[in-house]
């Protein structure tokens, strides 16, 4: 047996006296709604001769946490917060929480709510404390024309009347809501006549109050993730670079010192992509809960793959300062650093591929983080390119970044439509101009290379910031 909500859009008159008294009886800070009755409205006035006609219509959604039966916030929390009781009623362990959000990116239903003072997430209990004494939850009591009701799964009234969302996965829901949803949510809802007038001009005329400290589309809060996600995946990409490009002469002693510079390099961005991944935990206490879901969480398998990865650049680091050269086991843990950071660059890309992320969830994302990475990585490794190194070796890393800038252009003219054009065109240009010194590097490698490796590596960092930056305000969230 479980609970579903039980809502009927065609009686709600729109009082959010449930709203309200979610809000009063969970004592919830400014800022943070459990319950939101979402106001939707649309159509439009046409003339026809002398008479005018319409087509205008508005009707209310009360929603909260549907409790789902496939619930994709307890899925993906990388410290594994959420539990499940046996009568289906989603809570969130805070002691747990670290405060990185990504289960509200997840939801498609935008349930899960960051309690800022607190550096938590929070969403609706059920109000399991009234459950367990016999009562209502306080929204469904608070309901002046008991349009909002909580029913048990197996009730006749569900089978009676509205749609039983929870119980068909494939079944459209009533706007605002994401079409379809996988999580199949205990939620029944009966329809109101106006769902039949939705269309291109149906919106949310109440948005700064369902989503009062939720900006729709912003990137300023995801500044750590910015750093975060870009020193990574340069460090990796350098690393990568290292690996590949001198493969061939690991064994020599020679070989091996040299590299100690751009391996410093390659430490030195790691470091600090995991110092800022700490600025966006609003609990950072509780990190070091962040590798307890392996199994489920994408987010957990980033966070294990790229530990592993900078704790074995500091054996790497040791044995290249070796003059013995590459011994038996740095023959071993190569290998290994180079694979642990692929890994950490797949499992972060899939972090974001959420189907409540439509413009996240494609393949488009693991092109940009390649991309980022080749680039990054090229030009960071070109730029500590010690003295010695074969003449060839430049020419190979200025041919690959050019190749990836190439590639970066072509992208950035078929996004979807979703990004600032005016940004847009500045990192093109820088694209472009990375483009351009590189091939003088290529044409000329000795007499250049000093002075416009750098010159290419800022350009390069420049327009992944930006792109970065646009990346993250294509984020628009479910409801």
């Amino acid at each position: 047996m479980a609970y579903a909500f039980y809502f009927d859009s065609s009686s709600c008159t729109g009082c959010k006296a449930c709203q309200a008294a979610c809000k009063d009886k969970n004592d919830l800070p400014g800022g943070v709604l459990w319950r939101r009755v979402y106001e939707v409205t649309g159509g439009e006035w046409t003339r026809s001769g002398a008479a005018w006609t319409n087509s205008v219509f508005a009707y209310n959604l009360s929603i909260a946490c549907n409790h789902c039966v496939h619930p994709k916030c307890a899925g993906v929390c990388p410290v594994d917060a959420y539990e499940v009781r046996p009568d289906g009623i989603v809570l969130i362990n805070i002691s747990k929480c670290i405060g990185c959000g990504y289960c509200a990116w997840a939801c498609p239903y935008d349930a899960p709510q960051m309690d800022k003072s607190a550096g938590v997430m929070t969403k609706c209990n059920l109000c399991y404390d009234y459950l367990d004494a016999g009562l209502p939850p306080a929204c469904v009591a608070a309901c002046p024309l008991r349009c909002l009701d909580l029913v048990e799964t197996n009730d006749q009234k569900v089978e009676e009347m509205g749609q039983a969302l929870w119980k068909i996965p494939g079944e459209e829901h009533p706007f605002p809501l994401p079409v379809l949803s996988r999580t199949e949510p205990h939620l029944v809802i009966r329809s109101h006549p106006a769902l039949k007038l939705v269309g291109r001009g149906s919106k949310v005329s109440n948005r700064e109050e369902t989503s009062p400290s939720q900006p729709r589309v912003t990137a300023n809060d995801e500044i750590p993730l910015i750093v975060f996600t870009l020193f990574a995946q340069m460090a990796i990409g350098s690393f990568a670079a290292i690996f590949l490009i001198f493969l061939g002469s690991f064994h020599k002693p020679t070989t091996a010192q040299m590299m100690i510079i751009p391996l410093l390099a390659v430490c030195s961005s790691i470091g600090i992509a995991l110092i800022s991944s700490f600025f966006h935990l609003k609990t950072p206490k509780n990190a070091w809960r962040a590798i307890f879901h392996l199994r489920k969480s994408w987010l957990s398998r980033e966070i294990l793959f790229t530990l592993a990865f900078a704790g074995l650049l500091v054996p790497q680091v040791i044995v290249s300062t070796s003059r013995a050269g590459f011994s038996t086991m740095e023959i071993i843990i190569s290998p290994l650093t180079f694979f642990c950071g692929l890994a950490a660059l797949f499992c972060m890309q899939r972090v974001y591929q959420l189907r409540s992320m439509p413009a996240w969830n494609s393949v488009r994302t693991l092109l940009e983080f390649s991309l980022s990475s080749v680039v990054l990585g090229c030009w960071l490794t070109g730029t500590f390119l010690p003295q010695g190194a074969s003449p060839n070796i430049p020419v190979w890393i200025a041919i690959v970044g050019i190749l990836a800038f190439s590639a970066s252009i072509f992208i950035s003219f078929t996004n979807p439509g979703l990004e600032n054009k005016s940004l847009r065109n500045w990192r093109v240009g820088l694209l472009l101009a990375g483009l351009v010194v590189g091939m003088a590097l290529v044409l000329w490698p000795s007499a250049t290379w000093t002075v416009g490796s750098v010159l290419v590596f800022i350009i390069a960092f420049a327009e992944e910031t930006i792109g970065r930056w646009l990346f993250y305000l294509r984020r628009n969230p479910g409801i």
